[in-house]
């Protein structure tokens, strides 16, 4: 039975222990080959466009999915806190009294309840990304270590890295960058593959957007670039905040310097998070952003390719 978890456990989680959303078996498109995604909570960036709101939060939280929901209403007597009160539109959650403890979702026979954030050790991931060994020596793949972003657990990333590379699995992570360099430094001797996003280049609208400093993001794609592990850069492009020129050709001109550089990965701005918002109670910021257009993203990558840097659209 899924048991409550308190802020200061997460806070404080160790290296054998971790937050995990989810495991996603059979991803293609998180490194090389057939790959097991592990996705971590816990996201120190703001990205207002984020297609994965749930793994920002550092804690467990309840998604409720109103169009599965039958109406049984199991979870309003199964909840301790009663934090479920039922109205009109299917059941309404109370966040300020849930403390995500998952009786609900135990309770839900439909699927419409989730809990994104679950207690595991490595073990129990190892368990889980041990079944396809068969598909990731046949293929070429692996497990990738995802987020949010996967160094807000380090010590835990660490681990399963270091107990990866133990089973002889290929690991790659994908990454803001934005972390201490000594603790990158420690996860790189364990990496094959780095997938790596960069999304504003000036430092004083990264810190206004993204709320962090980008400098030491530069800082860490630059050293992890001179350790001979193949990188892979993705650029978001968001309108009105990432696509503009000079933010292309500052990232561009950025990336040449960049050993190591097997593509750069360009992705549209799309909306398949958005109901994601809706089921954990949170508002999404970018309702009037439009989809750029084909000819915008091919126009970018034109841009991009004219730097000589391997350009890929989507990825």
């Amino acid at each position: 039975m899924t048991q409550s978890i308190k802020k200061q456990e997460i806070l404080n989680s160790q290296k054998h222990q971790g937050l995990v959303s989810e495991i996603q078996r059979y991803s293609v498109h998180d490194g090389p080959g057939i790959r097991t995604v592990v996705f971590l909570k816990g996201c120190p960036l703001t990205c207002p466009w984020c297609c994965n709101p749930e793994l920002k939060n550092p804690l467990p939280v309840i998604g409720y999915h109103i169009g599965k929901c039958i109406g049984c209403h199991s979870c309003v007597s199964a909840c301790p806190e009663k934090a479920i009160k039922i109205d009109t539109n299917g059941i309404y959650l109370d966040r300020n009294r849930c403390n995500a403890c998952g009786f609900c979702v135990e309770s839900c026979p439909s699927g419409a309840l989730r809990l994104h954030g679950k207690i595991m050790s490595v073990e129990e991931v190892i368990k889980v990304v041990s079944r396809d060994r068969l598909f990731y020596n046949n293929s070429g793949g692996g497990v990738t270590i995802s987020g949010g972003e996967p160094f807000f657990q380090a010590d835990f990333l660490i681990t399963l890295l270091s107990t990866f590379k133990q089973y002889s699995i290929n690991t790659a992570i994908e990454t803001t960058g934005y972390v201490q360099w000594p603790i990158m430094n420690k996860a790189l001797r364990y990496l094959d593959f780095l997938l790596f996003d960069f999304k504003i280049f000036n430092r004083e609208k990264h810190l206004q957007v993204l709320g962090v400093d980008n400098e030491i993001i530069k800082q860490n794609l630059i050293r992890s670039s001179k350790k001979g592990i193949p990188i892979l850069a993705r650029i978001p492009i968001i309108p009105g905040f990432t696509d503009d020129s000079e933010n292309i050709n500052q990232i561009g001109q950025f990336l040449t310097t960049i050993n190591n550089i097997q593509s750069v990965h360009i992705l549209p701005y799309h909306r398949i998070g958005l109901s994601k918002y809706r089921q954990i109670g949170e508002p999404y910021l970018l309702d009037q952003v439009e989809i750029p257009s084909r000819e915008k993203i091919v126009n970018i990558a034109a841009v991009l390719k004219s730097y000589q840097l391997p350009v890929v659209i989507g990825g």
